[in-house]
């Protein structure tokens, strides 16, 4: 019985394994240049390096998307010398280069250039996100293996503001316990979320001063409470100084 059970454990290991190790690219993709974050409508620049190119298979299609518009892909191609192989230039959202072994190709630059998009769908935690660039290893026959996505934050000027105030509010709300603030504050990123995002402002405003006078009232509670305490303290040991002084024979 026990045999059979850890028969069934070797073979589900090995299943669990061998999944795993199908379902991993081998080509590593790492950024040189990756900004965080980006305002829709500016220009967004990225650089890639990508390495290991040949440990599955030594003939092969790199593929590219983006979610940039206005894009120019510069892919070059080095040895393991550092001396350029190739270089190719192209515009649009996706392209496809060829990958050779018998080039002498040992790693890949790709540089990408284009504007920010705009924002589809607003959310505010998870924040709003566009793809920079997916890079697919395609090979002939059509299979293909995920290599890598790389993503970045954007926003407009008026929803950076609207996420400030509604970040600044958070930090006071949170731990104050008080349910007005906490329901203020999930109204602003509803309205946030909506892009009312003046209204989200002055929600989270409302939502940071609630919570402020909460805690004031804490605070004043708190300091009432150890004055109190105080002048237990002073009056309990003023009245036992008065007893001393009075002598043992006045306390019979």
């Amino acid at each position: 019985m026990k045999s059979s059970k850890l028969l069934s454990l070797l073979v589900a290991g090995l299943l669990v394994s061998s999944l795993a190790v199908g379902s991993a690219a081998a080509v590593d993709s790492s950024p040189e240049e990756l900004p965080e974050e980006s305002e829709v409508g500016t220009e967004y620049e990225a650089t890639f390096e990508l390495t290991n190119l040949f440990d599955e298979f030594e003939q092969w299609t790199l593929n590219g998307e983006t979610e940039l518009t206005n894009v120019t892909w510069t892919v070059v191609q080095y040895d393991q010398a550092g001396n350029q192989v190739d270089q190719t230039s192209t515009d649009g959202q996706e392209f496809n280069e060829d990958i050779n072994i018998d080039d002498g190709t040992s790693r890949i630059e790709v540089q990408i250039t284009g504007t920010t998009p705009e924002i589809g769908n607003l959310s505010y935690d998870p924040e709003e996100r566009f793809t920079a660039a997916n890079f697919t290893q395609v090979r002939e026959g059509g299979t293909q293996q995920d290599i890598a996505t790389h993503d970045a934050h954007h926003y407009t000027a008026d929803s950076k503001e609207a996420r400030n105030a509604i970040d600044d509010a958070s930090t006071i709300v949170e731990g104050s316990g008080d349910s007005e603030a906490e329901s203020s504050l999930q109204s602003a990123i509803s309205a946030y979320e909506a892009g009312n995002f003046d209204n989200a402002i002055s929600l989270a405003n409302r939502a940071e001063d609630e919570a402020t006078q909460t805690q004031t009232r804490q605070s004043f509670l708190l300091y009432g409470a150890a004055a109190v305490v105080v002048l237990l303290l002073l009056g309990g040991g003023y009245y036992l100084y008065k007893s001393r002084q009075q002598g043992p024979s006045r306390l019979r």
